[in-house]
């Protein structure tokens, strides 16, 4: 018991504050914000194509009956609404995220991110009709270009932020309405960022590249991506999320949602257009999270029915239902695992183990490919059947729940024989 106090509080004093910054590092919560703004676009194409897929011949020959042989051309469309303006979304969302981190306005810093981003991407010719034109090809508004949306965000983000806390801003009168006096007090800081950003273009054109994206495309987003949906990416990925978990800091939002994720996302988007990524943001949001992060779903089940001491008992009843839609800070915090050397163990152990399950089986062709967006709430097994669709991806939930439950079970049921002496010896005090 000592050693375990004695490895908490080594924990707290030199790995806590060092974590607290990071979780906090305005940057990465941009970052995070920006990837959030569009998921809910990415669902509602997931959605649609699920509608317009779905895995049934009875249910698609009943549509194609009752509407026509192209019931489903409406999936095309919102498809290219949703998940094909993703990077400007993203864009928008992390320069203006960034920008109001300083305590300014980042709507307008928002907009000349959008503008940049346009400026840095290269036009291309095509005729239509009889008559040729320049045109931005579609894959540049989409999660292909994401990494370029995003460094563009950053870049942008800072350089509104110096140029106006450096004063270089039109002031107008008070007399002028706010939302038209910060309109202006864009203009000096958005004509100095295009210029730059002309510049980047100009310079991009002159080197075996040809622009910025493909520089960006060829020198970091495609080796980036490489390790990072790998399996010793993911690897690194789970073990830095749970032991920042472990310490109480919300390891999604430090390194899952804003490294991670964009990645997970293309690989998602390339699914959709015939590719074959394991690692798609589905796989570990639905896959992984069993319950939430540390696999935890079969440890509140475990409370519910077996547990004898009264505090896992109480858990397993109020952490049931927000489990099931992957929730799991009562169990997070209530048994607790943060800062417990003891049960930091199963809570890193069990979403690894179960990760390597879910590669491995995909990779021999075992389980289905994750290449339908589903929100990361969505229940438990529902969401194996929507992001497959696939009765196959129940089943892989179905065996990650008990692997999950093995690796848990020795340290559960050691936690709760020590809290049930510890309650019983109070109650006989």
């Amino acid at each position: 018991m000592s050693g375990e106090k004695s490895v908490s509080s080594f924990m707290e004093e030199k790995f806590l504050p060092i974590a607290a910054r990071i979780g906090t590092q305005r940057h990465l919560l941009a970052l995070r914000d920006g990837v959030i703004m569009i998921m809910p676009l990415l669902i509602l194409g997931a959605f649609t194509m699920i509608i317009a897929e779905f895995p049934s011949e009875a249910y698609l020959n009943f549509m194609a009956r009752t509407f026509g042989e192209n019931w489903n051309a409406f999936s095309g469309i919102i498809v290219n609404a949703t998940y094909g303006i993703v990077a400007l979304v993203a864009c928008y969302g992390v320069t203006s995220s960034l920008v109001g981190s300083y305590g300014l306005d980042g709507t307008p810093a928002g907009m000349i991110a959008l503008s940049a981003f346009f400026i840095v991407n290269v036009l291309q010719s095509a005729t239509i009709g009889e008559e040729s034109a320049d045109v931005w090809m579609a894959s540049t508004f989409t999660a292909e270009f994401l990494f370029t949306a995003l460094i563009t965000a950053l870049v942008v983000g800072e350089m509104y932020r110096l140029l106006v806390q450096k004063k270089f801003v039109i002031n107008l009168p008070k007399s002028v309405p706010t939302a038209v006096a910060r309109q202006f007090t864009a203009l000096l800081p958005g004509v100095v960022i295009m210029l730059v950003f002309l510049i980047i273009h100009g310079l991009f054109a002159l080197t075996p590249w040809g622009s910025f994206p493909q520089f960006m495309s060829d020198v970091i987003s495609i080796p980036l991506r490489g390790f990072g949906t790998s399996y010793p990416g993911t690897l690194a990925a789970v073990l830095v999320e749970h032991f920042l978990w472990s310490l109480g800091l919300h390891g999604s939002s430090i390194i899952i949602f804003p490294i991670f994720e964009p990645m997970w996302i293309v690989n998602l988007q390339e699914n959709l257009n015939g590719a074959h990524h394991i690692l798609t943001q589905p796989f570990y949001e639905n896959g992984v999270w069993i319950g939430g992060s540390g696999a935890t779903l079969p440890v509140v089940v475990y409370m519910l029915v077996f547990a004898k001491s009264k505090l896992l008992k109480q858990i397993g009843r109020i952490g049931i239902v927000p489990g099931l839609f992957n929730i799991n800070e009562p169990v997070t915090f209530g048994l607790p695992v943060v800062l417990n050397p003891f049960l930091m163990i199963p809570y890193i152990a069990a979403p690894t183990v179960v990760m390597t399950l879910q590669y491995i089986g995909t990779a021999i062709g075992i389980f289905p490919y994750c290449n339908y967006m589903v929100p990361w709430t969505t229940p438990f097994l529902v969401s194996g059947f929507l992001m497959t669709q696939s009765v196959m991806g129940v089943i892989a939930q179905i065996l990650s729940f008990a692997v999950a439950f093995l690796v848990w079970l020795p340290f559960i049921k050691i936690w709760d024989d020590r809290n049930y002496k510890t309650e019983l010896q109070e109650a006989a005090a």
